[in-house]
């Protein structure tokens, strides 16, 4: 009998812990070294290094045209 094979995703490498205690230190000291953010820094650091990692994709905005505003105005003069 034949088994059928199914096609999977590469397993794709997961932050260490000690990638996210490392990142999660800093986001506290650049945040101000405030007291009860530890677990908000956690989860922020997780996700980053995910992003970094590749396991979260972004999600892809469409193209469009930037506002006027937006757009610097060069003034030529002779």
């Amino acid at each position: 009998m034949k088994t059928k094979t199914t096609a999977t995703a590469p397993e794709l490498p997961e932050p260490t812990e000690p990638e996210i205690q490392k990142l999660a230190y800093r986001l506290w000291v650049e945040g101000g070294r405030r007291d009860g953010v530890e677990t908000d820094n956690w989860f922020a650091a997780q996700e980053l290094l995910r992003h970094h990692h590749g396991r979260v994709h972004p999600v892809k905005q469409p193209l469009t045209a930037a506002p006027a505003a937006a757009v610097p105005a060069f003034v030529v003069s002779n």
